[in-house]
């Protein structure tokens, strides 16, 4: 293939087997893998790119096009290892070598022969007991205490002075146990290891040259002061210079723009670096060399010399960094909360000091349970109370626990992992109390939650954990609990329907919103405020309510609360827009009429006056007849079977007009 045929296709189409989707998924890095590229097998390494702890690209890139040298390189390994792993074996029952391996408290868990031949005592006489019942002078409980290791110190055994390693064992950064192990006993036995491990090093510093002379990557150590100790044949043709011009020489010397000093300096690593070298750019990895704790020099090396191709990946990942920048603010949106206190209208008294105590609560973090009839407003508090806490720039997540079955409730709240059933998503999914992280969760309709589902609900409020579905380890969530219902839990946990010990942690501050019915004063204060966003909502341009509709607002029992207050405007609204009217009447209000109609049908038996209530229901039959015919007054005539101006003159009658 030529470059442009590659460039700008996605690897895949490109390297069906290409293993960079993955790297770019987990992070991970392959330092040696055999690949298979048209037949040609070949060692590659894969690294992520990483910008700003974010994954922005993935680099493989070959230590060798032909593979003979590698699979020459891995056999002389696997034979080294075998025969290191045969001295090793005949060491350790070796006559000339003693070791001796406890446990985290002290006791011996493993002892060769030649050590119980020295000491005179079988094997059954030590495993078990503490090292310093056999061995009083050991120096192993100080090595478990500190950590330390003792790399070569002489210790006499039995008279004999021998020289001795000792060094703790640890797993997981936990010291487990420690071993002391002499190295030799006779020193030939040492003369000839040294022997072999001199040879073996000399084969691998020449594997090692012939890796560092690639003619694809340019390579340059530095010692702990700044001063170039090796640099690769390709680099120094890039410089132009010879190997006797630059080994020995200050760094900033031969490339002034060098960011090794800085290495050395702040110990940083820079995985994948922009750096220009003769007007030519490259992607370069820079990484101190550390022993024992100190920088004792550092290394840089290129990952590209052509970077025809990495500037189009950047490119790539540019666009893709933005598109991605716009799905999280979409995300952002999604989960974010829309109201605050000043949209919580109303003058009434105890509407109010609720209010009031919303706020003041909502600079805690206590768990919160609002309770009210349904169309109360409980959501719009819970988000007011989000929005001005500490914990705004987080995310506002609603779960209706009433409208999830059982099945699904689980996975929703807490989320599962790869394969934990079928049709699980690969990778498994996230909770929404993952995603509330920071944030806030709002729990509606707590009552109806499942009384199995409330055993967990319990455990995470309780630990402030969750674990997923199919999932080993509990994983940490740092979100607020806002719940909500309109049912009476007291009652449920009376008649064991709901479980004592979550309704007391949830009932830490509760807010009980009173129903419209009881804020007459408000209804109108909020039907002007709800006209208004609807207005706004329908594009339309409704200026006001009649008096008479301001009274049947008023004496209405609203037992949907604002939510019913609110549809009702909305539609009443839309019927007024279709007549091309700004005003609402009464005709607007069908529904209300009916409600109006049915306490005329009953009249105070007392109080009856056979004028004013035939009046009254020539009155609600001619309103009826209004809203039927969407307010046309000559249809209107006629479906009562009287002239239309026998109707204008009722209608002035009776202030319909």
């Amino acid at each position: 293939m030529k470059k442009e045929d590659v460039i700008g296709k996605y690897v895949l189409d490109i390297i069906p087997n290409s293993g960079l989707i993955e790297i770019l998924k987990t992070g991970r890095i392959d330092s040696a893998e055999i690949w298979s590229i048209k037949g040609h097998e070949m060692i590659v390494t894969r690294i992520p790119i990483i910008k700003n702890g974010q994954i922005v690209g993935a680099i493989a890139k070959s230590l060798f096009l032909d593979m003979s040298g590698a699979k020459i390189l891995m056999q002389k390994l696997q034979e080294t290892e075998k025969e290191f792993s045969t001295i090793l074996e005949g060491l350790i029952e070796s006559p000339y070598m003693v070791y001796v391996i406890v446990d985290k408290e002290g006791y011996i868990t493993a002892m060769n022969q030649t050590y119980l031949d020295i000491l005179g005592f079988k094997k059954e006489d030590v495993v078990g007991k503490h090292i310093l019942d056999i061995t009083p002078t050991s120096e192993l409980p100080e090595v478990l205490r500190t950590g330390r290791i003792d790399k070569a110190d002489i210790w006499p055994i039995k008279g004999r002075d021998t020289i001795v390693t000792r060094l703790p064992i640890v797993k997981d950064g936990e010291i487990i146990g420690a071993i002391g192990k002499s190295l030799f006993l006779d020193m030939s036995g040492a003369k000839i290891l040294m022997k072999k491990m001199q040879e073996t090093e000399k084969e691998f510093a020449s594997i090692l040259e012939g890796l560092i002379e690639s003619p694809y990557m340019v390579y340059v150590i530095v010692d702990k002061d700044g001063y170039i100790t090796t640099m690769n044949q390709t680099y120094l043709d890039i410089l132009e210079m010879k190997k006797e011009d630059v080994v020995g020489k200050y760094i900033l010397d031969i490339t002034p723009s060098s960011e090794l000093p800085m290495i050395l300096k702040t110990k940083r690593i820079d995985k994948a670096d922009i750096f220009m070298i003769k007007g030519r750019e490259t992607i370069v990895t820079r990484l101190p060399i550390i022993k024992d704790g100190d920088i004792v020099g550092a290394i840089e090396k290129s990952l590209f010399l052509d970077m025809s191709g990495a500037k189009i990946l950047v490119k790539k990942l540019q666009d893709t960094e933005k598109e991605l920048n716009i799905y999280k603010e979409e995300v952002r949106n999604f989960y974010r909360a829309k109201w605050r206190f000043p949209d919580l209208i109303g003058q009434d008294t105890e509407f109010l000091a609720i209010k009031t105590m919303a706020e003041h609560v909502s600079h805690t973090t206590s768990t919160l349970l609002i309770t009210g009839e349904s169309g109360t407003g409980k959501e719009l508090f819970a988000q007011a109370i989000h929005n001005a806490s500490k914990r705004n720039s987080g995310p506002f997540i609603r779960i209706n626990c009433a409208a999830l079955p059982d099945t699904l409730l689980d996975s929703e709240l807490f989320g599962y992992e790869e394969g934990s059933f079928t049709g699980a998503r690969k990778g498994g999914k996230q909770g929404k109390f993952e995603l509330a992280c920071g944030g806030t969760i709002f729990l509606d309709e707590i009552g109806d939650m499942p009384l199995a589902m409330q055993t967990k609900m319990l455990t995470v409020l309780q630990e402030r954990t969750v674990e997923r579905i199919g999932g080993t380890a509990p994983i940490s969530v740092n979100v607020r609990v806002i719940a909500a219902t309109n049912r009476n839990l007291e009652e449920m946990v009376d008649n064991q329907t709901f479980r004592q010990d979550l309704y007391y942690r949830l009932n830490v501050v509760r807010l009980s919103i009173p129903p419209l019915r009881k804020r007459q004063i408000d209804v109108l204060l909020i039907a002007e405020a709800l006209i208004d966003r609807i207005n706004c909502n329908l594009k339309t341009a409704i200026t006001g309510i009649s008096e008479q509709v301001r009274k049947l607002l008023q004496n209405y029992s609203w037992p949907g609360n604002v939510r019913e207050l609110e549809n009702l405007l909305e539609r009443a609204i839309n019927l007024a827009d279709m007549n091309h009217e700004d005003y609402l009447g009464i005709k607007h209000f069908p529904s209300l009429l009916e409600d109006a109609n049915s306490e005329v049908n009953s009249p105070d038996e007392e109080n009856i006056n056979l004028t004013e209530t035939i009046e009254t229901l020539e009155k609600q039959i001619i309103i009826k007849a209004l809203a039927k015919t969407s307010g046309h007054k000559v249809q209107a005539a006629k479906s009562l079977g009287i002239h239309s101006s026998a109707l204008y003159r009722k209608l002035s009658k009776y202030g319909l007009e």
